[in-house]
């Protein structure tokens, strides 16, 4: 509780100080015209007026709890914010569920102070971006995936799929984890229990996830004729991952690349050629950038390998809920120009720094003792890092940063909890999980 103070405070000095800091970018004023048209034309839409093009970059289930907002209080973006601190509570405690099942109360309890003092934790609550949310919803599937493992009820797969369905409703990130999921779950069970009530477990799960998930494809396909889940994939491929190719190939800088791999895409296409829709458009620059990304897999390694180390060790900024511009800040330490900031502002930006990196390092180390006397032959804690290294290599990429890392910090917390405990006394994982 003590967390979500900490967390309510924050948010109203951001909401005195920097009011509109909590659209945080452009990602933030789209979710908030897809929750004005829910709330006011039943449509999912981004379109400010009459005929409303279907949305098919965006997934529904944020857009959708936005709306409820303010159909409750009005419009008023910053309404979201207790709602996302009481999302990060449960959270917190979906953590320390883990921690408890996996080790012991203890390391469950330490789970929840790292988790209280992560600053990417309070940053993305105070803010209307999906990480939230989406954290929430991926911390209670592997919670019941877990609990599927260990015990035969078999409502632990079914909060597995659904959980699943909705993290996946609220970012496209965790779309193949519908298959993951269900085939640890085949292989866990079967191996502890037998194969035919593994079946059946991994049977619930799948029908729960694919069902809502393939049911919005079909909902696609009927309005756009396309059957992807979300063309945001399609879009990140192309502006992101083939461009930065493209930069290195020419070396040319992010946005000449992305100019010109629009210009080598647009003529490769036939003359005249004419999308019936955006979302056409987009599935063909989606295979247009496939195609180059595995004409260059060198280029592509080093990209998302950078882009990985991006989204692991870039330091969260505080400072930014203030509205202060976290790259102008840097170049100007960087090339020693203090005077263009006040003060104040260097005082807060520096504290953000500083604090982010020291947590960055505790939580590492905690990281690293474990794996190192644990390993990952434990099916929980292969859960846990496997999830954990899916969701980074998907989101990794030019433009990754520590954004993409606060879905999965309930579960690093939980792993580091354990090696900071590990390291003043031997710990282990609990005896009633299969080993891999």
């Amino acid at each position: 509780m003590a967390a979500a103070f900490v967390k309510l405070a924050v948010g109203i000095l951001v909401a005195i100080y920097y009011p509109q800091g909590v659209l945080e970018s452009s990602d933030s004023h789209e979710y908030h015209q897809l929750a004005i048209n829910l709330a006011e034309h039943q449509v999912f839409s981004q379109s400010p007026e009459f005929p409303f093009e279907p949305e098919t970059i965006r997934t529904p289930a944020y857009p959708v709890l936005i709306s409820c907002v303010y159909q409750i209080v009005g419009v008023h973006p910053q309404a979201i914010v207790p709602v996302q601190i009481l999302l990060s509570v449960v959270t917190m405690l979906a953590g320390f569920a883990i921690a408890s099942l996996l080790f012991n109360p203890m390391i469950g309890t330490l789970t929840a102070v790292l988790l209280a003092c992560d600053p990417l934790s309070i940053y993305y609550a105070q803010v209307m971006l999906t990480e939230t949310l989406f954290g929430t919803f991926l911390t209670l599937s592997v919670l019941c995936l877990l609990c599927a493992f260990r015990y035969p009820a078999l409502r632990y797969p079914a909060g597995a799929g659904m959980c699943l369905a909705l993290a996946t409703f609220t970012r496209p990130t965790g779309y193949y984890l519908g298959v993951v999921f269900p085939l640890m779950l085949l292989f866990v069970v079967g191996r502890s229990r037998g194969w035919r009530p593994a079946c059946v477990s991994a049977a619930i799960l799948l029908v729960l996830y694919a069902g809502p998930i393939g049911s919005w494809q079909l909902r696609n396909y009927v309005q756009t004729g396309s059957a992807e889940f979300s063309q945001a994939k399609n879009q990140y491929l192309f502006i992101a991952h083939a461009a930065a190719i493209v930069a290195l190939r020419d070396g040319l800088s992010l946005p000449d690349a992305q100019q010109r791999l629009a210009q080598e895409h647009a003529a490769s296409l036939p003359q005249q050629f004419q999308p019936p829709s955006q979302t056409l458009m987009l599935e063909s620059q989606g295979r247009f950038a496939r195609a180059v990304m595995l004409e260059h897999p060198a280029l592509l390694a080093w990209i998302m390998l950078k882009g990985s180390a991006a989204n692991l060790f870039g330091p969260s900024n505080l400072a930014h809920l203030f509205g202060m511009d976290n790259m102008a800040l840097r170049s100007a330490a960087l090339q020693n120009e203090f005077s263009r900031f006040a003060p104040l502002q260097w005082a807060i930006a520096f504290s953000s720094w500083i604090y982010g990196f020291i947590f960055l390092g505790v939580l590492y180390y905690g990281v690293l003792v474990l794996f190192l006397r644990e390993g990952v032959s434990n099916v929980g804690l292969a859960l846990l890092g496997l999830t954990a290294a899916y969701v980074i290599v998907v989101s990794s990429g030019p433009e990754a940063y520590s954004r993409f890392r606060a879905p999965i910090m309930p579960i690093l917390c939980v792993i580091a909890a354990a090696g900071l405990i590990s390291s003043k006394a031997p710990v282990s994982t609990r005896g009633d999980f299969p080993h891999v």
